[in-house]
């Protein structure tokens, strides 16, 4: 087993010349520096292995760990790394497995880390074309089908009915409430006539209210007086 564990050690330090760092030589304990070929952007990521032999290996796993060194990943995604780095160690019971468990840590982080960034690029889209949805909606407005119309001129017309039954009823009900005419009011309040001396302009012809009143005293006078000639006339026959 030391044999093994030696050649190993000689192997990782030419694989790894800046990552690799020795924690112990017996029994052997070091740590590799794993950086992913792929990066997020301004966010970078980085981690170490942690490894101590055990006295068997290569026939028992050995002890490890895996810590970040750079940024931030959640439980999920930091459990697939641990889970398949693991699954790397079992499958290689009985030879030298480090490689392996340091390779699966890096192609598992950059695979994560890729993932990650095109959900974000697609959610970043799909919320875009949402927002740019919503707003085609509000410039077009409510689209008129015929059961929208039928739906509106069915309570347009239940209305104006309601409404032209209302008025036929006041009518009906109360003179009163007709409309009077021009003449009627003007015989009800003569001071409407004398508002509109308010409105006329230079040159306007002025005109006596006196005049209308006495010309009406006439006019009641003369259908007075024909009427007498009349009834002289029948009673004469």
């Amino acid at each position: 087993y030391k044999e093994e564990q030696a050649n190993e050690l000689e192997a990782l330090q030419s694989i790894y010349p800046d990552e690799y760092e020795e924690i112990s030589a017996d029994p052997g304990e070091f740590t590799i520096l794993v950086v992913p070929d792929e990066q997020d952007g301004d966010d970078t990521y980085a981690m170490k292995l942690h490894v101590k032999y055990t006295e068997t290996y290569p026939d028992t796993l050995p002890e490890f760990s895996i810590d970040m060194e750079e940024g931030e990943l959640d439980e999920e995604d930091f459990d697939t790394i641990m889970k398949k780095v693991t699954e790397a160690a079992e499958e290689a019971i009985g030879m030298g497995m480090v490689f392996s468990m340091a390779s699966i840590a890096k192609d598992t982080l950059s695979e994560i880390i890729v993932n990650n960034k095109e959900r974000r690029e697609r959610e970043a889209e799909e919320k875009a074309q949402r927002e740019l949805e919503e707003e085609e909606k509000r410039k077009e407005g409510t689209r008129v089908t015929v059961e929208l119309f039928t739906r509106w001129k069915t309570a347009f017309d239940s209305e104006m009915a309601e409404k032209e039954r209302i008025e036929k009823g006041l009518k009906k009900e109360d003179p009163k409430m007709l409309k009077p005419t021009g003449r009627q009011l003007f015989e009800r309040d003569h001071s409407l006539a004398k508002s509109d001396a308010t409105f006329m302009e230079e040159g306007d012809v002025d005109v006596d209210i006196a005049l209308f009143e006495r010309e009406l005293v006439i006019s009641d006078d003369e259908d007075d007086n024909e009427n007498d000639v009349l009834r002289n006339i029948r009673s004469s026959d």
